[in-house]
């Protein structure tokens, strides 16, 4: 059987795993989901909201203001009327009279959107101008009550036609104190029309350049954030064993962080190295002693000589499982892939070898783009288990499948033999088995399955087949 693969490293079906396997507390901290909105989608928003927040403040305080000033010119365009409009007034303390050559000609023309009146306390009539003759204009007559020298200034909106109103009262001749009170009145469309038309253009303008900003700003983080996306790409190339170490071509503030993790990794590989080369010398060393040992036994006579083989046989069963356990590379930050087709075709074919004098019947549908990331040793030693005691107990036939499926690649392994019960399925696996409480035989191959599953992050469960057997089902990211 090849590399990993030995009859020593399968347990026994007796001792398969009846329970779902689950990634442990440690292997769910490493695989962490990535946050939706990255570095440049955060900062990109942040401006913008930020940009777009002071350039609606602008916006509404520059209309204000123009508003304000529109209606301002209004006031005194009126004023500038009013003073015009008194020095072409007569009365004589019994008569209004008004010259019939105006200074606005708008005042002349009906309909023209700027009217004028003379107002008196005393029961004399007051006087309209020409242009409000054949207009309803609605001259507000409470500024009759209006002192000598004050300006009132109003704006009417409840009527059809919006009005400015502008009153002046005037103490007219020293003698008998008559008081003339001038309104003039101008509609309020064409200063609507200018405020609308600067509100239009403002907010185009301040729209355009909160546009023009975004996109300087996207080019900008763009290029800025240039060197952490190379960064990115380079770590997953280093997980998938595309890449030995980060590239030089950092600005300043990564340079010192990519070389940091370049000796980490390198500190990684070559701990991992050296702990697995002593792993393995220290079993090679035992081993020698160990069949020194068994060779005296055998030569030896008596009852106590079946204790000592069976001690150690479990001392040998217990250095196997321990190496296994210990020699695990499990997913590193630097992996490599593995063709998951290659991988089960090359067990599929020791294993009928092993058992070509059953006759089993193999169907294998594994797609040959199926990959899995990990240490080829630690995959080999997990469906080397899986497989054999699959053909340990199967009467004639075996399917093996996977498939991608959204959590990563399910694989089956289905068999036509005896079953686990469902009420065992729940006690088979016992995690917290001592190595030096495993007897041979119990079950050490599959524990370390189960080691093996829960130290990639995933799932290992014992169904019922549909071949009538045991489907072991093993979902790897």
């Amino acid at each position: 059987m090849p590399e990993a693969l030995t009859t020593k490293s399968i347990a026994p079906l007796s001792s398969v795993v009846g329970t779902v396997v689950q990634p442990d507390e440690g292997a769910g901290k490493v695989l962490r989901k990535p946050s939706r909105a990255g570095i440049q989608t955060r900062l990109l928003f942040t401006t913008t909201l930020v940009l777009g927040s002071c350039l609606s403040l602008a916006g509404y305080i520059l209309d204000r203001s123009f508003q304000a000033s529109v209606v301002a010119g209004a006031e005194e365009q009126l004023k500038l009327v009013t003073y015009s409009l008194m020095g072409v007034v007569d009365f004589n303390g019994r008569r209004l009279s008004v010259s019939s050559d105006l200074p606005q000609p708008r005042l002349n023309q009906p309909e023209s959107g700027l009217y004028a009146s003379v107002l008196m306390r005393e029961q004399i009539r007051g006087w309209r101008s020409p242009s409000a003759l054949t207009t309803d204009v609605p001259f507000p007559e409470h500024v009759l009550a209006m002192e000598p020298g004050e300006f009132l200034f109003t704006e009417v909106d409840d009527t059809d036609t919006p009005f400015y109103y502008l009153s002046y009262a005037v103490s007219w001749g020293a003698d008998d104190g008559a008081v003339l009170t001038f309104t003039v009145a101008t509609e309020q469309k064409e200063f609507v029309r200018s405020i609308a038309v600067f509100r239009r253009n403002l907010w185009l303008g301040l729209g355009a350049v909160l546009l023009l900003f975004i996109g300087a700003q996207f080019l900008a983080l763009r290029w800025g954030l240039t060197p952490l996306r190379q960064m990115a790409e380079e770590v997953r190339e280093l997980e998938a064993g595309d890449r030995e170490e980060f590239s030089q071509a950092y600005p300043p503030e990564l340079s010192g962080l990519a070389q940091n993790l370049d000796q980490f990794v390198e500190h990684e590989r070559r701990s991992r190295t050296r702990y697995r080369n002593a792993l393995e010398d220290l079993a090679h060393s035992l081993k020698t002693p160990l069949a020194v040992v068994r060779n005296a036994l055998n030569e030896a006579n008596g009852s106590s000589t079946e204790l000592l083989r069976e001690q150690l046989s479990r001392m040998e069963s217990t250095v196997h499982h321990q190496l296994s356990r210990a020699s695990v590379r499990g997913p590193v930050i630097v992996g490599g892939t593995v063709e998951l087709s290659t991988l089960i075709e090359r067990l599929v074919r020791a294993l009928r070898t092993a058992y070509v004098d059953r006759g089993i019947d193999v169907k294998v549908t594994v797609d040959g783009d199926l990959k899995l990331r990990g240490d080829e040793g630690d995959l080999m030693e997990i469906f080397g288990n899986l497989l054999e005691n699959a053909f340990k107990y199967t009467k004639r036939r075996i399917e093996i499948g996977a498939s991608r499926i959204s959590g990563g690649v399910e694989i089956h392994v289905d068999d036509d033999g005896p079953g686990i019960p469902a009420y065992l399925r729940a006690d088979v696996l016992n995690r917290g088995t001592r190595a030096d409480e495993v007897q041979a035989g119990q079950g050490i191959g599959l524990s370390v399955v189960a080691e093996l599953v829960q130290l990639y992050a995933g799932i290992l469960a014992i169904e019922e087949s549909p071949l009538g057997g045991a489907r072991l089902r093993l979902v790897l990211k």
